[in-house]
Protein backbone atom coordinates (compact mmCIF):
# COMPACT_ATOMS: atom_id res chain seq x y z
CA UNK A 1 0.00 0.00 0.00
CA UNK A 2 1.40 3.41 -0.77
CA UNK A 3 2.36 5.87 1.93
CA UNK A 4 0.14 8.68 1.58
CA UNK A 5 0.15 12.11 3.25
CA UNK A 6 -2.72 13.02 4.90
CA UNK A 7 -5.87 11.22 6.80
CA UNK A 8 -7.75 8.56 5.40
CA UNK A 9 -11.47 9.51 6.67
CA UNK A 10 -12.98 6.16 7.02
CA UNK A 11 -16.45 7.14 7.42
CA UNK A 12 -16.26 10.21 4.93
CA UNK A 13 -15.59 8.85 1.55
CA UNK A 14 -14.23 12.75 -0.04
CA UNK A 15 -11.87 13.02 2.65
CA UNK A 16 -9.05 10.91 2.47
CA UNK A 17 -5.73 9.39 2.23
CA UNK A 18 -2.69 8.98 3.93
CA UNK A 19 0.07 10.58 5.75
CA UNK A 20 1.37 7.12 7.35
CA UNK A 21 0.29 4.21 5.56
CA UNK A 22 -2.76 3.75 7.49
CA UNK A 23 -4.07 0.08 6.60
CA UNK A 24 -7.21 -0.08 7.07
CA UNK A 25 -10.24 1.36 9.13
CA UNK A 26 -9.99 -0.57 12.50
CA UNK A 27 -6.96 -2.55 12.01
CA UNK A 28 -3.33 -1.83 12.89
CA UNK A 29 -1.32 0.57 11.23
CA UNK A 30 1.82 1.07 9.63
CA UNK A 31 4.22 4.54 10.71
CA UNK A 32 6.36 4.86 8.86
CA UNK A 33 8.71 7.03 10.29
CA UNK A 34 10.38 10.54 8.61
CA UNK A 35 14.18 10.31 8.22
CA UNK A 36 15.77 12.06 11.05
CA UNK A 37 18.30 15.07 9.24
CA UNK A 38 22.32 15.07 9.35
CA UNK A 39 24.01 17.49 9.59
CA UNK A 40 25.59 18.88 5.75
CA UNK A 41 28.84 18.63 6.34
CA UNK A 42 30.24 21.31 4.25
CA UNK A 43 27.15 23.27 2.85
CA UNK A 44 27.65 24.90 -0.45
CA UNK A 45 25.08 27.55 0.71
CA UNK A 46 23.15 29.47 3.61
CA UNK A 47 19.68 30.49 4.28
CA UNK A 48 19.43 34.11 4.49
CA UNK A 49 15.97 35.48 6.37
CA UNK A 50 15.32 39.01 4.30
CA UNK A 51 12.23 39.58 6.28
CA UNK A 52 9.94 37.38 8.73
CA UNK A 53 6.04 38.53 9.50
CA UNK A 54 2.83 37.07 11.11
CA UNK A 55 0.18 36.57 8.88
CA UNK A 56 -2.50 35.81 11.18
CA UNK A 57 -3.13 32.10 12.44
CA UNK A 58 -2.94 30.42 9.02
CA UNK A 59 -4.57 26.73 8.33
CA UNK A 60 -4.41 25.92 11.46
CA UNK A 61 -5.78 22.31 11.76
CA UNK A 62 -6.86 21.88 8.35
CA UNK A 63 -5.47 20.93 5.11
CA UNK A 64 -6.21 23.50 2.99
CA UNK A 65 -4.88 25.76 -0.72
CA UNK A 66 -3.57 28.03 1.71
CA UNK A 67 -0.60 29.73 -0.22
CA UNK A 68 1.28 33.51 -1.04
CA UNK A 69 0.28 35.58 -3.81
CA UNK A 70 2.61 38.25 -4.93
CA UNK A 71 1.39 41.70 -7.26
CA UNK A 72 2.88 44.79 -7.70
CA UNK A 73 4.79 44.94 -4.56
CA UNK A 74 2.81 43.14 -2.02
CA UNK A 75 2.35 39.56 -0.17
CA UNK A 76 -1.06 38.59 0.04
CA UNK A 77 -1.90 35.72 2.52
CA UNK A 78 -5.21 34.01 4.13
CA UNK A 79 -5.88 31.88 7.12
CA UNK A 80 -8.36 29.85 8.37
CA UNK A 81 -9.84 32.31 10.85
CA UNK A 82 -10.95 34.47 7.88
CA UNK A 83 -8.36 37.02 7.68
CA UNK A 84 -6.70 38.39 4.90
CA UNK A 85 -3.11 39.94 4.97
CA UNK A 86 -1.10 42.28 2.58
CA UNK A 87 2.53 42.65 3.51
CA UNK A 88 5.22 44.72 1.85
CA UNK A 89 7.30 42.34 -0.50
CA UNK A 90 10.42 44.43 0.25
CA UNK A 91 10.41 44.49 3.62
CA UNK A 92 7.21 42.21 5.27
CA UNK A 93 5.46 45.22 6.75
CA UNK A 94 1.70 44.58 7.18
CA UNK A 95 -0.08 47.16 4.74
CA UNK A 96 -3.73 46.24 6.00
CA UNK A 97 -5.73 43.36 7.25
CA UNK A 98 -9.22 42.23 6.69
CA UNK A 99 -11.38 39.48 8.50
CA UNK A 100 -13.95 38.45 6.07
CA UNK A 101 -15.87 36.73 8.77
CA UNK A 102 -15.70 34.05 6.80
CA UNK A 103 -14.41 30.37 7.06
CA UNK A 104 -11.49 30.69 4.04
CA UNK A 105 -9.29 27.21 3.28
CA UNK A 106 -8.10 28.28 0.06
CA UNK A 107 -6.12 31.15 -1.84
CA UNK A 108 -5.48 34.05 -2.52
CA UNK A 109 -4.75 34.20 -5.68
CA UNK A 110 -4.64 37.75 -6.98
CA UNK A 111 -6.01 38.62 -11.06
CA UNK A 112 -5.41 42.40 -11.56
CA UNK A 113 -6.59 44.07 -8.52
CA UNK A 114 -8.50 41.90 -7.32
CA UNK A 115 -7.77 38.94 -4.62
CA UNK A 116 -10.08 35.75 -4.68
CA UNK A 117 -10.03 33.10 -2.12
CA UNK A 118 -12.80 30.07 -1.17
CA UNK A 119 -13.87 28.78 1.92
CA UNK A 120 -15.12 25.85 3.63
CA UNK A 121 -18.76 26.83 3.40
CA UNK A 122 -19.03 26.76 -0.34
CA UNK A 123 -18.24 30.31 -1.47
CA UNK A 124 -15.62 32.17 -3.43
CA UNK A 125 -15.16 35.99 -2.25
CA UNK A 126 -13.61 39.12 -4.24
CA UNK A 127 -11.86 41.75 -2.35
CA UNK A 128 -10.20 44.37 -3.22
CA UNK A 129 -5.86 43.57 -3.70
CA UNK A 130 -5.89 48.15 -2.15
CA UNK A 131 -7.28 47.52 0.98
CA UNK A 132 -9.61 44.33 1.19
CA UNK A 133 -12.71 45.57 1.01
CA UNK A 134 -14.70 43.13 -0.42
CA UNK A 135 -16.23 43.42 -4.02
CA UNK A 136 -18.34 40.09 -3.99
CA UNK A 137 -19.10 36.78 -2.71
CA UNK A 138 -20.62 33.90 -4.74
CA UNK A 139 -22.33 30.43 -3.65
CA UNK A 140 -20.96 27.59 -5.11
CA UNK A 141 -22.20 23.52 -4.48
CA UNK A 142 -19.39 22.20 -2.05
CA UNK A 143 -16.14 23.62 -0.33
CA UNK A 144 -13.59 25.75 -2.22
CA UNK A 145 -10.59 23.80 -1.34
CA UNK A 146 -8.14 25.26 -4.18
CA UNK A 147 -7.75 28.93 -5.32
CA UNK A 148 -9.29 30.05 -8.08
CA UNK A 149 -8.09 31.18 -10.91
CA UNK A 150 -8.95 34.38 -12.75
CA UNK A 151 -8.79 36.89 -15.54
CA UNK A 152 -9.62 40.16 -16.52
CA UNK A 153 -13.57 39.06 -17.37
CA UNK A 154 -13.79 35.38 -15.19
CA UNK A 155 -13.18 33.62 -12.40
CA UNK A 156 -13.07 29.65 -12.65
CA UNK A 157 -13.04 27.60 -9.10
CA UNK A 158 -13.14 23.91 -8.81
CA UNK A 159 -15.40 22.38 -5.80
CA UNK A 160 -14.17 19.38 -3.43
CA UNK A 161 -17.53 17.50 -5.34
CA UNK A 162 -15.95 18.00 -8.50
CA UNK A 163 -17.87 21.10 -10.31
CA UNK A 164 -16.53 23.89 -11.71
CA UNK A 165 -17.96 26.94 -11.93
CA UNK A 166 -17.42 30.20 -14.01
CA UNK A 167 -18.25 33.60 -12.35
CA UNK A 168 -18.07 37.16 -13.93
CA UNK A 169 -14.82 39.14 -12.30
CA UNK A 170 -16.96 41.86 -12.27
CA UNK A 171 -20.35 41.20 -10.45
CA UNK A 172 -20.07 37.26 -8.99
CA UNK A 173 -22.59 36.02 -11.51
CA UNK A 174 -22.75 32.30 -12.62
CA UNK A 175 -21.48 32.16 -15.87
CA UNK A 176 -21.76 27.92 -15.99
CA UNK A 177 -21.29 25.26 -14.30
CA UNK A 178 -19.80 21.77 -15.12
CA UNK A 179 -19.98 18.83 -13.08
CA UNK A 180 -17.93 15.80 -13.14
CA UNK A 181 -18.12 11.84 -11.62
CA UNK A 182 -16.06 12.05 -7.98
CA UNK A 183 -14.80 8.38 -6.82
CA UNK A 184 -16.18 6.77 -3.63
CA UNK A 185 -12.77 7.72 -2.19
CA UNK A 186 -10.65 10.25 -2.85
CA UNK A 187 -7.92 13.00 -1.75
CA UNK A 188 -8.61 15.74 0.38
CA UNK A 189 -7.69 18.22 -2.27
CA UNK A 190 -8.40 19.39 -5.75
CA UNK A 191 -6.17 21.34 -8.39
CA UNK A 192 -6.21 24.93 -9.30
CA UNK A 193 -7.74 25.49 -12.52
CA UNK A 194 -4.74 27.41 -15.05
CA UNK A 195 -6.52 29.06 -17.40
CA UNK A 196 -4.48 30.08 -20.85
CA UNK A 197 -5.95 31.84 -23.48
CA UNK A 198 -9.69 31.08 -24.13
CA UNK A 199 -9.44 27.15 -22.34
CA UNK A 200 -8.82 26.29 -18.74
CA UNK A 201 -7.50 23.28 -17.67
CA UNK A 202 -8.19 21.18 -14.99
CA UNK A 203 -7.48 18.05 -12.71
CA UNK A 204 -10.01 15.52 -11.60
CA UNK A 205 -10.41 13.39 -8.87
CA UNK A 206 -11.14 10.36 -11.82
CA UNK A 207 -7.46 10.52 -13.14
CA UNK A 208 -8.18 13.15 -15.98
CA UNK A 209 -7.07 16.53 -17.48
CA UNK A 210 -9.69 18.38 -18.74
CA UNK A 211 -10.11 21.33 -21.05
CA UNK A 212 -12.73 23.18 -21.13
CA UNK A 213 -13.70 26.21 -23.26
CA UNK A 214 -13.29 29.15 -20.55
CA UNK A 215 -16.65 31.21 -22.08
CA UNK A 216 -19.24 27.89 -22.67
CA UNK A 217 -17.22 25.00 -19.97
CA UNK A 218 -18.01 23.18 -22.96
CA UNK A 219 -14.84 20.33 -22.89
CA UNK A 220 -12.82 20.45 -25.88
CA UNK A 221 -10.85 17.35 -24.90
CA UNK A 222 -10.01 14.87 -21.72
CA UNK A 223 -6.87 12.60 -21.22
CA UNK A 224 -6.80 10.14 -18.78
CA UNK A 225 -3.31 10.59 -16.55
CA UNK A 226 -3.77 7.46 -14.35
CA UNK A 227 -6.36 4.51 -14.44
CA UNK A 228 -7.26 2.87 -11.06
CA UNK A 229 -5.49 -0.21 -9.92
CA UNK A 230 -5.41 -2.21 -6.97
CA UNK A 231 -8.22 -4.35 -5.28
CA UNK A 232 -9.04 -1.70 -2.86
CA UNK A 233 -10.67 2.02 -3.15
CA UNK A 234 -7.62 3.05 -1.23
CA UNK A 235 -5.15 1.42 -3.89
CA UNK A 236 -7.68 2.70 -6.61
CA UNK A 237 -6.98 6.43 -5.57
CA UNK A 238 -5.69 8.16 -9.07
CA UNK A 239 -6.58 12.37 -8.25
CA UNK A 240 -4.84 14.85 -10.18
CA UNK A 241 -4.72 17.04 -7.22
CA UNK A 242 -1.45 19.26 -8.78
CA UNK A 243 -2.22 22.09 -11.23
CA UNK A 244 -1.23 21.20 -14.33
CA UNK A 245 2.11 22.70 -15.22
CA UNK A 246 1.93 24.12 -19.01
CA UNK A 247 5.15 25.22 -20.86
CA UNK A 248 4.52 26.27 -24.36
CA UNK A 249 2.80 23.81 -26.00
CA UNK A 250 2.95 21.02 -23.52
CA UNK A 251 0.74 20.31 -20.17
CA UNK A 252 2.66 18.08 -17.24
CA UNK A 253 0.47 16.43 -15.43
CA UNK A 254 1.05 14.10 -12.17
CA UNK A 255 -1.39 11.96 -10.04
CA UNK A 256 -1.83 10.67 -6.95
CA UNK A 257 -2.17 7.47 -8.83
CA UNK A 258 1.47 6.62 -9.88
CA UNK A 259 1.76 8.64 -13.16
CA UNK A 260 3.23 11.67 -14.22
CA UNK A 261 2.90 12.10 -18.14
CA UNK A 262 3.50 15.32 -21.10
CA UNK A 263 0.42 16.05 -22.74
CA UNK A 264 0.11 18.03 -26.10
CA UNK A 265 -1.70 21.52 -24.84
CA UNK A 266 -4.08 21.27 -28.04
CA UNK A 267 -5.33 18.01 -27.99
CA UNK A 268 -4.08 16.04 -24.95
CA UNK A 269 -2.47 13.47 -26.40
CA UNK A 270 0.21 11.62 -24.53
CA UNK A 271 4.15 12.40 -25.32
CA UNK A 272 5.18 10.22 -22.37
CA UNK A 273 4.71 8.67 -19.22
CA UNK A 274 6.68 7.83 -15.92
CA UNK A 275 5.76 5.93 -12.76
CA UNK A 276 5.83 8.66 -9.59
CA UNK A 277 2.88 9.41 -7.15
CA UNK A 278 2.07 12.72 -6.29
CA UNK A 279 -0.30 14.94 -4.90
CA UNK A 280 1.43 18.49 -4.90
CA UNK A 281 2.39 20.97 -7.67
CA UNK A 282 5.71 20.26 -10.07
CA UNK A 283 8.26 23.12 -10.54
CA UNK A 284 10.50 22.64 -13.78
CA UNK A 285 13.54 24.69 -15.17
CA UNK A 286 14.57 24.48 -19.13
CA UNK A 287 15.86 20.86 -18.51
CA UNK A 288 13.64 18.80 -16.04
CA UNK A 289 10.97 18.85 -14.09
CA UNK A 290 10.71 18.23 -9.94
CA UNK A 291 8.51 16.48 -8.10
CA UNK A 292 7.86 15.41 -4.48
CA UNK A 293 6.17 12.33 -4.26
CA UNK A 294 3.87 10.43 -1.67
CA UNK A 295 6.28 9.10 0.34
CA UNK A 296 8.42 13.03 -0.12
CA UNK A 297 10.90 11.46 -2.13
CA UNK A 298 12.51 14.53 -4.48
CA UNK A 299 12.52 13.33 -8.15
CA UNK A 300 14.53 15.21 -10.90
CA UNK A 301 12.54 14.10 -14.55
CA UNK A 302 13.63 14.87 -17.73
CA UNK A 303 11.34 17.07 -19.44
CA UNK A 304 12.30 15.35 -23.12
CA UNK A 305 11.97 11.92 -22.07
CA UNK A 306 10.28 12.04 -18.91
CA UNK A 307 13.14 9.22 -17.66
CA UNK A 308 14.40 9.96 -14.25
CA UNK A 309 17.53 12.22 -14.02
CA UNK A 310 18.14 11.78 -10.13
CA UNK A 311 16.30 11.15 -6.87
CA UNK A 312 17.09 12.25 -3.72
CA UNK A 313 15.53 10.26 -0.66
CA UNK A 314 17.09 11.72 2.21
CA UNK A 315 14.09 13.77 3.04
CA UNK A 316 11.65 10.41 3.08
CA UNK A 317 8.24 10.74 4.96
CA UNK A 318 9.18 14.61 6.04
CA UNK A 319 6.27 15.79 4.50
CA UNK A 320 7.69 17.93 2.00
CA UNK A 321 6.16 20.65 0.15
CA UNK A 322 5.73 21.14 -3.72
CA UNK A 323 9.27 21.83 -4.88
CA UNK A 324 9.97 25.44 -6.72
CA UNK A 325 13.07 26.38 -8.60
CA UNK A 326 14.42 29.40 -7.03
CA UNK A 327 18.25 31.34 -8.74
CA UNK A 328 18.90 27.63 -10.50
CA UNK A 329 18.22 25.50 -7.33
CA UNK A 330 15.33 22.86 -6.36
CA UNK A 331 13.81 24.67 -3.00
CA UNK A 332 11.54 22.25 -0.80
CA UNK A 333 10.36 22.83 2.77
CA UNK A 334 8.91 20.57 5.52
CA UNK A 335 7.15 19.64 8.33
CA UNK A 336 9.20 21.01 10.85
CA UNK A 337 9.66 23.89 9.31
CA UNK A 338 13.05 23.11 7.42
CA UNK A 339 13.86 24.58 3.73
CA UNK A 340 16.19 22.48 1.88
CA UNK A 341 18.22 23.74 -1.31
CA UNK A 342 18.84 20.95 -3.58
CA UNK A 343 21.40 20.64 -6.78
CA UNK A 344 19.27 20.42 -9.89
CA UNK A 345 22.05 18.29 -11.55
CA UNK A 346 21.99 15.37 -8.82
CA UNK A 347 19.64 16.02 -5.96
CA UNK A 348 22.45 16.59 -3.67
CA UNK A 349 21.54 18.95 -0.46
CA UNK A 350 23.76 21.62 -0.86
CA UNK A 351 22.22 23.96 2.28
CA UNK A 352 19.30 24.18 4.68
CA UNK A 353 17.61 26.55 6.62
CA UNK A 354 14.97 26.89 9.12
CA UNK A 355 12.82 30.35 8.71
CA UNK A 356 10.66 28.98 11.66
CA UNK A 357 9.33 26.08 13.42
CA UNK A 358 6.14 25.28 11.54
CA UNK A 359 5.39 22.95 8.64
CA UNK A 360 5.96 24.33 5.32
CA UNK A 361 2.99 22.94 3.43
CA UNK A 362 2.42 25.80 0.95
CA UNK A 363 4.97 25.52 -2.54
CA UNK A 364 7.21 28.11 -1.79
CA UNK A 365 6.31 31.65 -4.21
CA UNK A 366 9.54 32.31 -6.22
CA UNK A 367 10.27 36.02 -6.83
CA UNK A 368 13.54 36.75 -8.44
CA UNK A 369 16.48 34.91 -6.74
CA UNK A 370 14.56 34.61 -3.72
CA UNK A 371 11.09 32.63 -2.17
CA UNK A 372 8.07 33.21 0.14
CA UNK A 373 7.44 30.57 2.12
CA UNK A 374 4.26 30.33 4.13
CA UNK A 375 3.65 28.40 7.44
CA UNK A 376 0.82 25.94 8.49
CA UNK A 377 0.41 28.34 11.30
CA UNK A 378 0.77 31.61 9.19
CA UNK A 379 4.20 32.48 9.44
CA UNK A 380 5.46 34.25 6.67
CA UNK A 381 9.43 34.66 5.76
CA UNK A 382 11.33 35.71 2.42
CA UNK A 383 14.72 34.03 2.31
CA UNK A 384 17.56 33.70 0.04
CA UNK A 385 20.32 31.10 -0.36
CA UNK A 386 23.40 32.47 -0.94
CA UNK A 387 26.53 30.27 -1.66
CA UNK A 388 29.31 30.62 1.43
CA UNK A 389 31.94 33.07 0.83
CA UNK A 390 29.68 35.39 -1.60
Amino acid sequence: MKNYRRTLACLTPLLVAATVGLTGCGGGSTIAQPKPLTQLPNPAFKMQVLWHANGGDGAGKYESGFEPAVANGRVYVANSDGEVVALSLADGHRLWHVNTDEKLIAGPSVVDGTLLVGTRNGEVIALSAADGSKDWSADLSSEVIAAPAGTANEVVARTVDGHVAALDMATGDRIWTVEDNVPNLTMRGTASPVIQGNTVYIGTDGGKVQALDLATGEQRWEQTVALPEGRSELDSIVDVDANPLIDGNTIYAISAGDSLVALSKNGGQIGWKHKVASENNLAADNNNLYATDMDSVVWGISRATGEPVWKQDALKYRKLSAPAVVDGHVLVGDYEGYLHWLSPSDGSIEGRGRPFGEAIRAQPVVVGDRAIVLGAGGEVAAVRFDARGS
